[in-house]
């Protein structure tokens, strides 16, 4: 009996507790910690405990006294006691006996069962009550906490990134591990309007559902900060003071660490917050590592008077940078600076493919039998190369992440600044082309494709679509200002859409 569900198990008790006690009615109350007040979870004879929400304070009416009291109660005459649940008179019960669930000292609950007809429930009675209440609680307890770790193994799978961004010259995985016992461990990578690419792990304090749910608020959180629909006065250590208010709301006494990133791909540069949580590693291509020097601020939630600050660093084309959570390097009986020193020699090898770096750090850092769950993010600057092609959703928003990545791979093709600023305004007139003509309602993409060959540089965007009729006076300027600022422009269209091709020559070129 002690390994069926919860719901099954409290059935199965109840119906043989009545049997052998001869009573008419019993049910169990399990002790909701955090409100210190029992709900009523299973009944027989009295089924409206259930059905209603029954809900006792501790140490308030007969139950309530059990569970403060950590002791038996029989009560011969209902009618003659204080009695908090009025079920137990609207059904007619004479007399009662009741009995804590305990294990180790910790209250889980009360059992009580009750007679419709007057009697005095016997020492005999009261000890073969908290006999079955003993085994019982045993169950009850191993049924709650796997209930709560299959809960809180849901809900924080369910809040992992399904995907990562997919980000031109930009390489992201990551991996979660969860414990015997789901805790807190989080991690999410996210595009923001504009083109730059937040990255943030944390650890909420504690174990099961509380530090579960209470990681989906923090992460939630996040992201609606990213949201307000301009990003230019984003600041990370103002965030940082948001969520410590948000978790000292929340949660009393509850704290999380996190290292937020906005990294801009065009820039190559990061702002980085680091809120009481270990210093990401930044990996250079030959292998050769080193921790951030953050200055670093408080845990959230620690106190109201933290104060938070980003600051900003370097991350080079090929360099990798790690953020994970400390159950990657933290074990027993051992220094956290032994396990930040062997994460270092894991990464030692260059390895090209990000996800097989993940693999190796998991399998080579974490034990099979560790008792923290891990998170792990890995993030790679890639170089764009001479050729590329990448794939843009068909929407208004992605204009300003496309001329982030035509800035930067126009800068690694060696254009001037005059150079990279009329091919990325050319190529944008394209692009908004095939957004706002090309396709009807509904979702749509096109390509954007990037060519260096000799001393000419060649931009295209392909759609699928069919262009529609101009409306307006004042539409059409598009393909003026393409030509306006590139040596050739061409188009070509047929039953498989829309290509528009662009072309310059950089300076230097034997026509300059």
């Amino acid at each position: 009996m002690a390994y069926l569900p919860l719901e099954e198990l409290l059935a199965e008790l109840l119906l043989r507790i009545t049997e052998i006690l001869d009573a008419d009615t019993a049910a169990v109350l399990l002790l909701d910690r955090s409100e210190k007040t029992l709900i009523a979870r299973a009944a027989h004879g009295i089924e409206e405990e259930v059905a209603r929400g029954v809900r006792i304070p501790l140490g308030a009416g007969f139950a309530g006294r059990i569970a403060a009291q950590r002791r038996p109660i029989t009560i011969d005459d209902v009618d003659h006691a204080e009695i908090r649940n009025p079920i137990l008179r609207e059904k007619g019960i004479k007399s009662l006996v009741g009995v804590p669930l305990l294990i180790e000292g910790r209250v889980l609950g009360v059992l009580h069962v009750g007679s419709l007809i007057g009697r005095q429930f016997n020492e005999d009675d009261v000890g073969l009550l908290q006999l079955a209440a003993d085994r019982a609680a045993l169950g009850i307890e191993h049924a709650q906490l796997t209930h709560e770790r299959q809960v809180a193994g849901t809900l924080q799978r369910s809040l992992m990134p399904a995907e990562l961004p997919m980000v031109p010259g930009l390489g992201l995985a990551g991996r979660y591990m969860p414990a015997a016992e789901v805790g807190g461990d989080w991690y999410d990578a996210f595009l923001v309007p504009g083109g730059d690419v937040v990255l943030v792990i944390g650890d909420v304090m504690g174990r099961g559902v509380p530090a579960a749910a209470l990681m989906a608020q923090l992460r939630t959180a996040v992201r609606a900060y990213f949201f307000p629909g301009d990003l230019a006065g984003v600041d990370l250590g103002e965030m940082g003071g948001r969520l410590n208010s948000l978790l000292l709301h929340l949660a009393h006494e509850q704290m999380a660490t996190f290292t937020c990133l906005m990294l801009d791909p065009d820039t190559r540069t990061f702002r980085v917050l680091s809120a009481g949580h270990l210093p990401p590693l930044l990996i250079g291509p030959d292998g050769q590592s080193s921790y951030l020097a953050i200055e670093g601020s408080p845990p959230v939630g620690l106190t109201s008077a933290a104060v938070f600050q980003e600051e900003t660093f370097e991350f080079p084309v090929g360099s990798t940078l790690l953020l994970y959570t400390d159950g990657l390097v933290e074990v027993r009986e051992e220094m956290v600076d032994q396990g930040l020193e062997r994460l270092q020699g894991v990464v030692a090898t260059p390895t090209p493919d990000l996800e097989w770096l993940c693999d190796h750090v998991v399998s080579s850092m974490v034990e099979l039998d560790s008792p923290d769950d891990v998170a792990l993010l890995a993030a790679r600057v890639l170089p764009l190369g001479a050729e590329t092609e990448t794939r843009w959703p068909a929407e208004v928003d992605a204009l300003k992440r496309i001329r982030s990545f035509l800035r930067r791979w126009l800068r690694e093709q060696g254009a001037t600044e005059e150079e990279a600023f009329d091919l990325t305004v050319a190529a944008q007139e394209a692009c908004t082309n095939a957004i706002q003509h090309a396709y009807g309602p509904g979702s749509a993409e096109f390509v954007l494709y990037a060519r260096h060959i000799g001393d000419e540089i060649i931009i295209g965007v392909h759609d699928q679509g069919g262009w529609r009729t101009q409306r307006g006076s004042n539409r059409g300027r598009g393909m003026p200002v393409m030509r306006s600022l590139t040596d050739a422009v061409e188009v070509q269209s047929d039953s498989t859409g829309t290509n528009v091709e662009l072309r310059r020559r950089l300076q230097g070129g034997p026509d300059a």
